[in-house]
């Protein structure tokens, strides 16, 4: 099985994607690994939010990139936020990098990865507003703990915020399929559920008018 390392910055949204890419990734033949050193594949799933975080993910690409040269890594990923922001950007300038990935190609990652392995260049950053997140999902946190993430996107467009422009309008996710997954987390001994959205108060108004 090919290896694969996954470093995930920025906002605990960000982290419950990365559980949900690491669980597809797992589904699709790959072996997770902890020491960067033994990844075949690298991934650093970025956060485009402000400046300093911004800055941490270039950093931590430019870092993962020479395991190319001191590790076993073959392929070099991008994934999330700042891949939807600036991607074309930092395409142009970051040559080491053989996959580009967005905010809406988290299940597909395995398929991505696989082309990508196969010598094939991959930049699909492109805003797929139907995806709302959800699916099975390799915890990163304490045991006991977890971050559930009710909705994507934001409809606020603050003039401050890229948010929107990165993930697209408010989705709320459905009662039902919270429900499942809550239940699904609960049976695996997670006693404490942290609802997260990039605005929790408006879940539902979408979907349910309230």
């Amino acid at each position: 099985m090919t290896t694969v390392g996954l470093i995930s910055l920025g906002c605990s949204k960000n982290k419950v994607d990365a559980e949900v890419m690491l669980s597809a990734l797992v589904e699709g033949g790959f072996s997770p690994v902890t020491d960067p050193a033994e990844a075949e594949v690298i991934i650093v799933n970025t956060c485009g939010f402000i400046d300093a975080a911004k800055q941490e993910s270039v950093n931590a690409i430019l870092e993962m990139a020479d395991y190319k040269e001191i590790g076993r890594c073959r392929v070099l990923a991008v994934s999330g936020c700042l891949s939807g922001r600036y991607g074309r950007e930092l395409a142009a300038e970051m040559p080491e990098v053989d996959v580009w990935m967005g905010v809406s190609q988290y299940p597909r990652a395995a398929a991505l990865l696989t082309r990508a392995l196969g010598g094939e260049w991959i930049f699909e950053c492109a805003r797929d507003d139907s995806v709302v997140g959800g699916g099975s999902r390799i915890l990163t946190t304490a045991p006991w703990q977890a971050y559930l993430k009710i909705a994507e996107g934001c409809d606020n467009c603050c003039s401050y915020c890229a948010i929107p422009a990165i993930r697209g309008p408010y989705r709320s996710r459905s009662l039902e399929s919270l429900t499942a997954e809550a239940e699904t987390l609960a049976a695996q001994g997670v006693k404490e559920l942290i609802l997260v959205a990039q605005d929790t108060t408006r879940y539902g108004t979408d979907l349910y008018g309230r």
